[in-house]
């Protein structure tokens, strides 16, 4: 193999190879409420910091986690202004107005109009480079939206995915059309207020479940039709308030009954009302938290520690995979192997380390965000199709660019040997960007639904806070959630000229005419809730880049899980589950 970066390799590779099983202290020890203090560095931690050569990393885990998920907001879009050259254009963006950088137009940020290249600075050996990358990311825009794909059609309140159509306030989803208020959907139609949903079609308020027709309140479930309150329910059809059935037609609250009898329990219940909602929720969570639960919820997963992984082995410290493997402390990955401390990577990536939001066919990228299609680069944002590159913003089918500047590539190596060398000296190669680097302000990002801080404590660690967005409903009148009708036939589309104000937060929002046909055709009530806290909800339930630690109740034996168990749940381990459920 060519060596590129001797200098660079022979320094830290001096370093790696006496490096031993250790503990450490983390930076944000004493500040951050939800740090480890003190954490250890294991043996294949070590195997993975020497394949990438980094040195170890300064911050626990959890701390680790909190940096990565700071970067991501999926429950606010923002009105803002375009900050490009002879713009002032008021946009809605997943920025709020007071993100810290640039802001500019989506597509006039991918047009030939702007050229990432004009903001390209020239290196300074004298001077820190984390200081020189932070001066390029106070001046270089954001896109108001992230890696909006142009096969998405009709979806300008979307962020993230491809081929989506009739998109409305959602995110990351693929192949999927008319969906409203949904987080990472794949081929999917006609979803509401759901999270994590494949192959499925008329979906209501569910989570993590696939190959669903018709389905209102689904959790951990697959390739069920017609049923409403299911969790960890497969193959069934026609069923209300069940758990952990297999197989199973015409059952109420794991009762079987008669095709007749069945009828006419579902006939009761109409119209399906908010307080009748309210009251069989109640008794459905009673009866999941009463029967045998798979805390950890992995499936046909070796070798594994973490929760909610499926067909995945070698996994070490891992939150939501699938089909991947040799992964440690990362969550939510898909179709990905050999990495080490990344969130949201799929598309077949591999050798991923200290990235969010990484993927589509990447390889060999260290401490980025939200870029694709992309190798053998490091400190790179919001790139596509780039390879070799390092310290850039914004580009997009380059290669051998450094700090947005173009050269050829011996002399890109040669500088490259030479910055990550002095980086290495200066203590500042191996942890990444810090909260100042993100975009998004905490307070609303993915990481405060998880790992709350107050507001000193973010400013204290680097982050910044912003404020509710502004609504959208104008001058149109007002009606209190009260006086909603609970009989959602009874509701006329003048509803669609007013707005509600949220039970819960005080906040106006809207019905649009194609949501009011889905609720209609789904028998269900209008909502009283505002749509950004309906998804918190969702995040709060099952919150990603979290696990709890407990114990099986049948063999007692330490578990990680999926569900807080303060919340009085019957977990069982994988293998005691398998025995008494499946």
């Amino acid at each position: 193999m060519i060596v590129k970066t001797s200098k660079f390799d022979n320094a830290i590779n001096s370093i790696l190879v006496n490096l031993i099983p250790h503990s450490r202290k983390c930076k944000w020890s004493g500040i951050n409420i939800h740090c480890e203090n003190e954490f250890k560095i294991e043996d294949d931690d070590i195997k993975f910091l020497k394949l990438f050569q980094v040195l170890p990393p300064n911050f626990c885990p959890t701390c680790r986690r909190m940096r990565r998920l700071c970067h991501l907001n999926n429950s606010r879009l923002f009105v803002n202004k375009c900050n490009a050259p002879e713009h002032n254009e008021l946009i809605i963006s997943i920025l709020p107005k007071e993100c810290p950088f640039p802001v500019y137009d989506y597509e006039y940020f991918i047009s030939d109009q702007f050229d990432p290249l004009s903001f390209g600075i020239d290196y300074d050996l004298n001077d820190s480079f984390m200081n020189q990358l932070f001066s390029l990311r106070k001046v270089f825009p954001m896109p108001s939206f992230l890696n909006r794909d142009p096969s998405s059609l009709n979806s300008e309140y979307s962020n993230g995915g491809r081929n989506l159509k009739n998109g409305y306030y959602v995110w990351g989803c693929y192949s999927t059309s008319d969906a409203w208020y949904c987080v990472y959907l794949n081929k999917c139609m006609n979803i509401m207020d759901s999270k994590v949903i494949t192959d499925s079609e008329f979906v209501y308020e569910s989570i993590f479940s696939n190959h669903l027709y018709k389905i209102s309140f689904s959790y951990f479930s697959s390739n069920c039709i017609d049923c409403i309150f299911i969790f960890d329910c497969h193959n069934c059809q026609d069923c209300f308030g069940c758990v952990n059935l297999h197989n199973t037609r015409y059952c109420v609250f794991n009762e079987k009954l008669s095709k007749e009898k069945y009828e006419d329990f579902m006939n009761s219940i109409y119209p399906f009302t908010r307080e009748k909602i309210s009251i069989y929720k109640e008794k459905f969570w009673e009866l999941v938290k009463r029967l045998p639960m798979n805390g950890s919820r992995n499936i046909s997963s070796l070798n594994v520690s973490g929760v909610n992984l499926k067909n995945s082995k070698n996994l070490f410290d891992v939150i939501d995979a699938n089909h991947s493997e040799n992964i440690r402390h990362s969550d939510s990955v898909i179709n990905h192997n050999d990495s080490m401390d990344i969130m949201y990577s799929g598309g077949y990536s591999n050798l991923l380390y200290m990235d969010t939001n990484i993927g589509s066919h990447s390889s060999r990228v260290k401490f980025s965000v939200s870029s694709k299609f992309c190798t053998e680069s490091e400190y790179i944002f919001n790139c596509k199709n780039c390879n070799n590159c390092f310290m850039c913003f914004g580009l997009q089918n380059k290669s051998y660019c450094i700090l947005n500047k173009q050269y050829i590539k011996e002399e890109y190596f040669k500088i490259i040997d030479d910055i990550k060398f002095k980086m290495l000296q200066d203590g500042e190669y191996g942890d990444g960007v810090g909260l100042e680097f993100s975009v998004q302000a905490y307070n609303f990002s993915i990481a405060q639904s998880v790992y709350p801080l107050d507001n000193e404590t973010i400013i204290k660690v680097g982050g910044y806070i912003a404020k509710e967005p502004e609504s959208n409903v104008g001058n149109m009148e007002i009606i209190e959630y009260s006086n909603l009708s609970e009989n959602i036939d009874l509701v006329s589309n003048d509803i669609l000229t007013k707005a509600i104000i949220c039970k819960e937060s005080g906040r106006p929002f809207r019905i649009t005419e194609s949501e009011l046909e889905f609720y209609k055709r789904m028998k269900l009530p209008l909502p009283d809730i505002h749509p950004s806290i309906r998804i918190e909800k969702r995040n709060f339930l099952v919150p990603d880049g979290k696990k709890y630690q407990s114990f099986c109740s049948k063999c007692n034996k330490n578990i990680e899980t999926v569900f807080n168990p303060v919340d009085g749940y019957n977990f069982y381990c994988e293998k005691c589950y398998k025995e008494e459920v499946l």
